[in-house]
């Protein structure tokens, strides 16, 4: 049996190296939490980014909130950031820590439920010593799970979410 490279008359050697070039370019190319195939993996990919002692949190707006937002909500955030005209626009914290200080210690994810295009996916840990608890609403979109939502649950004020932060006028 002759091998694709020997068919194409081809030294084998470079039929390997051709493969392996386009498979890892292929992986450069998706963005880094572009091909996640669970929920549950979609999200630790983006906490991982706020974990430990030298965590900086996720650079989530301008050019990359479509690597984490859903186009609905990625639009909502652009319009946000264009309508704010470099001020703080109307989400004055991290979305994914509900603060603007974070030190994430005890983080668990759990999936509430799931089918072929949504998924309910709820984060609990505990920031700064207190408490919090994030659910998310994410959608199966052809680059990925992404976040069509976020619900904070915040017991002295109520829950709220994101998609309606976004849409209060300036």
């Amino acid at each position: 049996m002759l091998s694709i490279a020997s068919r194409l008359r081809l030294p084998a050697y470079l039929g390997w190296w051709t493969m392996a070039f386009a498979l890892l370019s292929t992986m450069m190319l998706n963005g880094s939490h572009a091909v996640e195939s669970t929920p549950q993996a979609f999200l630790t990919s983006i906490y991982k980014n706020y974990m430990g002692s030298d965590a900086s949190g996720l650079r989530w707006r301008g050019s990359r909130t479509a690597q984490y937002f859903d186009p609905a909500l990625t639009k909502l955030i652009q319009k946000d950031l264009k309508e704010s005209k470099g001020e703080i626009g109307r989400i004055e914290f991290d979305p994914f820590v509900d603060a603007q200080d974070f030190e994430i210690e005890n983080l668990e994810i759990k999936v509430l439920s799931q089918d072929a295009n949504a998924a309910k996916v709820v984060a609990s840990f505990r920031n700064l010593g207190q408490p919090a608890e994030i659910t998310y609403d994410l959608a199966k979109t052809p680059k990925g799970w992404r976040v069509a939502n976020i619900t904070w649950k915040r017991p002295d004020s109520g829950n709220e979410d994101l998609r309606s932060v976004l849409s209060r006028p300036l």
